[in-house]
């Protein structure tokens, strides 16, 4: 039992990978800034707030 075979390294090769993958995540998840990311690579300045744009239900109801 004191050796490790081919399938315990599998395993935990794939659980390294795994902590790893979540890590990442994780830390982008708290690193990420609100608006346009913190960059104004679609145009809009860097801090900008654009207001979303709604639907009112008028506008979805079918007219004829």
């Amino acid at each position: 039992m004191n050796q490790i075979d081919g399938q315990l390294a599998g395993a935990l090769f794939i659980v390294a990978g795994a902590v790893f993958f979540l890590t990442r995540r994780i830390l982008r998840f708290f690193k990420q800034r609100s608006g346009c990311s913190g960059s104004s690579c679609t145009g809009c300045e860097v801090g900008a707030v654009k207001t979303p744009d709604f639907v009112s239900l008028d506008q979805l109801k079918h007219s004829e």
